[in-house]
């Protein structure tokens, strides 16, 4: 065979390759995506939905189901998170990516690692173990989701975002019917659904075994989960444009105002003041209100043992202006501030307190003449800072600080707009927790992750505020992810 030949006939073995190359070349690509299974045939499967269209839907039901029935609030939380985790890493993005070396997640990994090290010394070691396997997981999927948001376009957030603010205005309207009708629709399923039955039907009114009626103060939890959700919505709803946003956000504050002051639940009542006035103050001091709500969080872990002592020796146990229920923890928040001595550096345990209050019960309560409760514990502090100073001790309360003053630095990273109502749910979240459930409670611990993934997906644009700072930013996740469509 001549030169000339061999010339030829690899020119055209060239010419061939590049014409058949990109072919050949998607053939082979797709050869190896349907040999490695499941995961690629469900990638490009038509059956599922559009990720923009199914986290919608999600975040359409799931605040309408857990206002109504806050027990759901785990359930929601992990359907959430699965699929922002899941689209993140379908589109190619790494978990180095979702889980980024940051102040915030390795100080809230050293609170967790701390949780489980209190857990073995406590008065229900198995309980404590889970709630700390609770606390860790939801640290991992909470900061994951958050990130994997950065995957989304514009206008799927935005979309998502109206959609959640639907589903917020549905909830508080179906918890304000409740409390017009005195718990008409849940009394009617609790007694078709046996699940839903309270775990204690104090505030329930039973005829022949029926469920007739409840007290006010049975929907405090669906109080609370429409009160966590006014400041991510109304961010959703900022979004829109000129009448359509005016009239959009006057119905969803007074259908919201509305369940929360017609409620029996006080502690969403000052948590609805408190964080107006923190709003408002981020409109003209932003930088010096975040500062002052990271100092004040830690303040609140310094401040709440004295402020229970002075609470009780001046006589708010016995001030009739006050509701029973503010009476009634007045007593406990002195009682449980009075036991911390007894375990100062470590505290009792997690979940300590139930089996030491049954312990208590067992062998005799204390209740002084006038008194509206025992000087006891009760089933929990109903202060989750005072609570956290007497089972996790100091150095959990010192943790537990730190921990949340750098989540709050966070709402610098959010766009400026967005700024005044991450403040406003920081503080109707702490100003709640101050005054209701135990921090160990699942559904409220699901309550407080979601709030992050609410902000965050209502925030819309996010770019850093601080050069170089790029932590949740959509371009620099996006940038090292391949270009996909939803």
């Amino acid at each position: 065979m001549s030169l000339h030949e061999d010339r030829s006939g690899l020119s055209n073995a060239i010419r061939n390759l590049r014409s058949n190359g990109p072919a050949v070349l998607s053939a082979m690509t797709r050869w190896q995506k349907e040999t490695t299974g499941l995961p690629a045939w469900l990638s490009s499967c038509r059956v599922i939905p559009d990720t923009g269209a199914l986290l919608q839907a999600v975040l359409c039901v799931g605040p309408l189901a857990t206002s109504a029935i806050p027990l759901l609030t785990p359930v929601f939380f992990v359907c959430l998170c699965i699929l922002l985790i899941g689209t993140a890493r379908r589109r190619g993005a790494q978990w180095r990516d979702l889980w980024p070396r940051t102040p915030a997640i390795a100080a809230c990994l050293m609170l967790a690692i701390y949780v489980f090290l209190n857990a073995t010394w406590s008065a229900d070691p198995i309980t404590g173990a889970r709630k700390a396997v609770v606390y860790a997981s939801l640290v991992l999927m909470s900061f994951a989701a958050v990130h994997s948001v950065a995957i989304l376009d514009r206008q799927t957030l935005r979309r998502s975002g109206l959609f959640f603010a639907a589903g917020v205005l549905l909830g508080a309207i179906f918890v304000l019917v409740e409390l017009l009708t005195q718990g008409r629709m849940s009394s009617f399923a609790m007694n078709w659904i046996p699940l839903l039955y309270p775990s204690t039907p104090k505030h329930l009114r039973i005829t022949q075994g029926q469920v007739v009626g409840m007290d006010l103060g049975q929907l405090n939890h669906n109080v609370g989960v429409v009160m966590f959700n006014l400041w991510p919505g109304l961010l959703a709803l900022s979004d829109l444009k000129a009448l359509i946003r005016a009239i959009a956000i006057a119905v969803f504050l007074v259908a919201i105002g509305t369940v929360v002051m017609i409620s029996e639940h006080s502690a969403s009542q000052v948590g609805l003041l408190g964080s107006t006035i923190i709003v408002m103050a981020m409109w003209h001091w932003p930088r010096r209100v975040i500062r002052a709500l990271a100092v004040l969080w830690c303040l609140s872990f310094v401040l709440v043992i004295p402020a229970s002592v002075i609470a009780y020796q001046n006589g708010l146990h016995f001030a009739t202006w006050l509701p029973v229920t503010a009476r009634q923890r007045v007593i406990i928040w002195q009682y449980t501030a009075e036991q911390v001595f007894s375990h100062p550096l470590l505290g009792t345990g997690v979940e300590s307190t139930p089996v030491l209050n049954r312990q208590q019960e067992a062998t005799g309560i204390e209740q002084p003449q006038g008194f509206v409760f025992p000087r006891s514990l009760g089933s929990h502090a109903h202060d989750v800072y005072l609570q956290a100073w007497f089972e996790l001790g100091a150095v959990g309360a010192l943790l537990f600080a730190v921990a949340g003053a750098v989540v709050i630095m966070l709402i610098t990273v959010l766009p400026a707009s967005a700024q005044p109502f991450a403040a406003g749910t920081v503080a109707a979240f702490a100003i709640v927790g101050a005054f209701s459930w135990s921090m160990w409670q699942v559904w409220f611990m699901c309550a407080a992750a979601l709030l992050p993934l609410y902000l965050r997906i209502a925030a819309v644009d996010l770019d850093p505020v601080k050069k170089g700072n790029q932590r949740f930013s959509t371009q620099a996740l996006s940038t090292r992810l391949p270009t996909t469509t939803a």
